[in-house]
């Protein structure tokens, strides 16, 4: 293989957070927590020199970039009670999971292919036109990163919101000319 088998979140576009970084605000809560609780991957950091990531390496790749932003999953996962969950399948390029948040709110959160996890929203956080999420889709996939969709909705509200886009790839081995 040319690459190195760790898949890393290269880059992040999260249009509710502009170009703020993730913090405690309730914006930033829906990201992490979206990423947290609507997984099936998890990390062993039994080690302490190098995190492993159980299970699909994708989802892998998005816990670890929680980590890297200073956040722990677990901690995350266990603050909001799993309600319900639909897994991740090829026919509907998406997976789903109702929670009630820690924000005190159920919600769903959704995750999968950007243009089908986009078609099913109402809006986009801070009314990103679709022209500017499919250009930064194809910079990603120019880039040949694999790249997630995500979006949430309060339970009760009409309005899925469209959060953002991640680009994620699988690094070349440093011994591949």
């Amino acid at each position: 293989t040319l690459t190195q088998n760790q898949m890393k979140v290269y880059q992040t576009q999260f249009y509710a957070l502009g170009d703020q970084k993730l913090g405690n605000d309730e914006i930033s809560t829906l990201v992490k927590e979206g990423i947290a609780v609507n997984s099936t991957a998890s990390l062993d950091q039994s080690d302490a020199s190098k995190t492993k990531v159980l299970g699909n390496p994708t989802e892998g790749a998005l816990l670890l970039w929680l980590k890297e932003q200073g956040f722990d999953y677990q901690t995350l996962k266990e603050s909001a009670t799993r309600v319900e969950e639909l897994p991740f399948s090829t026919e509907r390029k998406y997976m789903a999971t109702v929670v009630t948040s820690s924000l005190g709110k159920k919600v769903l959160y959704v995750k999968g292919a950007p243009e089908i996890i986009y078609s099913l929203c109402k809006q986009t956080c801070n009314n990103i036109e679709k022209t500017s999420i499919d250009n930064q889709l194809l910079a990603y996939q120019e880039q040949a990163m694999r790249t997630l969709g995500f979006a949430y909705q309060i339970t009760g509200s009409q309005e899925s919101v469209f959060l953002g886009i991640v680009g994620i790839a699988d690094p070349i081995r440093e011994d591949v000319k």
